[in-house]
Parts: structure tokens; sequence; C-alpha cells
């Protein structure tokens, strides 16, 4: 993998981890794209994940600062802990599942519908009251368990987080920032478990598998701190919905892609 080819990966996942189009299904499709693509496992995608996570902490970070330092932040922290449990509880068993759909059109396809129907269901869903002070665990658990299911290419993990929250009663700002928040301890530990699981395999390609990694998740982070903007904006703004006339037209073509390759 060349440095150019990281990078602009790195940006592919950066504009689509945010945008509810589903990073990993453009990721799958790009990858199966590229001659002679290859990685140890998915430790270059876990990396770009980590770039992607880094924007989101920096988006944060006065907020965060207070977080830790105040009882409601305190209480924000834990209900992320419990979100994240629930991720946990239903993507581990799930991840064997998603991993063999990174390879096969047909199922990335058939996702990216799913998750232009999901999308476009928020023009309906009007959100509520809840925020970082008056979320509850049973909000907090619709959305974890969303992000569960969001471990196969194609589901969009903003677009399901973004919704359950909405459904669930999350107000429109507070829904996408707490789907971005939940992502962080998700995405960092997936990546620990994929560099571990892979650090018997080869990690040394031609220009330097950690530098490879370095520029992807640089471009990601950039890539997505602006895409990140974008998404609360379109979701406080109510425009949300029209993400879904990209996911179903692409999902579509990407099904008859896959039956007829």
């Amino acid at each position: 993998m060349t440095l150019w080819t990281a990078a602009l990966l790195g940006v592919l996942q950066g504009v689509t981890e945010f945008l509810p189009v589903s990073s990993s299904g453009h990721l799958a499709l790009a990858q199966m794209l590229i001659p002679g693509f290859s990685q140890p496992g998915v430790v270059f995608d876990a990396m770009l994940h980590v770039g992607t996570a880094a924007a989101v902490v920096w988006y944060e970070r006065r907020h965060i600062v207070e977080w830790v330092s105040t009882r409601n932040g305190h209480r924000l922290i834990g209900l992320i802990a419990l979100g994240t449990i629930a991720t946990a509880v239903l993507a581990f068993p799930l991840r064997s599942i998603a991993v063999a759909a990174f390879v096969k059109p047909l199922w990335v396809g058939v996702a990216l519908v799913v998750t232009g129907g999901v999308v476009a269901s928020t023009a309906r869903l009007s959100g509520g009251p809840g925020d970082e002070k008056t979320m509850t665990w049973r909000q907090t658990l619709a959305v974890g368990l969303a992000q569960g299911l969001a471990v196969f290419p194609g589901l969009s993990r903003s677009g399901v987080t973004i919704a359950a929250g909405l459904a669930g009663g999350l107000d429109r700002t507070w829904a996408p920032r707490f789907s971005f928040l939940l992502s962080v301890p998700a995405v960092a530990a997936v990546a620990v478990l994929e560099v571990f699981g892979a650090w018997r395999l080869p990690l040394h390609q031609p220009n330097g598998f950690g530098l490879v990694c370095l520029i992807g998740a640089t471009a990601a982070a950039i890539a997505g701190y602006l895409a990140l903007v974008v998404v609360i904006k379109t979701v406080s703004s109510r425009i949300f919905h029209r993400f879904a006339w990209y996911c179903i037209p692409l999902g579509m073509v990407v099904i008859v892609w896959g039956w007829l390759r």
C-alpha cells in the first residue's frame, strides 16, 4: 500500500465515518477495487477509526475537561460506559460474520439500503429534550445497541445511532454528539484488539506499515473533524434524512454489482 493510497483511504474514512453513509462499507468497496490491496487483519482500518475518534476528542476537548471535574460529567461518563457495554454485548458475537462481509459486495449493498431507510426515517423523528444532563439509561442502551449492530459494513454507525437517539427522545444537537462520543471507547477497544491479534503477522510493507497507518489516521482525523461539524448542523436543521438519497441508490448499484460479480 502506498502512502497516497493510505491518505486517500484516510480521507474516505474521515468523510464517511460521521456522515450516515457507512465508512466501513465505503472502505470495504474501495479496498475491493484497489489492485493487490492487503493489510494484516483489519489493522489499517482500525487505525483509520482511531483517527476519526481523535477528531471527536478534539471537537469535545473543552467539554471533556468539564465532564471529568463535575458530578453531571461523571454521570455522563457512566452512561458512555453503559452504552459501550451494550455495544460490546451485541457486536462481539457478530464480529466474525461482519469481517466476512467485508469481501461480499452483495451484503454491503443490502446494508447500505437499510442504512438509507433508517436515515430517511429521521425526517419523522422530532427528537426530544434529552441532553447531556437529562438523558436516561434507557436512551443510552438504545444508542449503544444500535452501535453494536453497525459492526456490519454498509450499516452506518452514525446513521443508526443518531436515529436511535432521536427515536428515544434525545435533543437534535445532543443526539449526534452523544453518538460520536460513544464511538470513542468502542474504537479504542477494537484498535487494541486488532493490533494485539495481528502481532505475529508481518507488519512491514514497502513504505513501512507504521508510516502508512500514521498517514491514514492523520488524514482521517482532519477529514473527520470537518464531517463531524457538518453532521451536527444537518441533524439540528432537520435535513439529515437527505443522506438517504445517496445511500439507497449506492446500495442498489452495489447489490447489482455483487450479484453479477
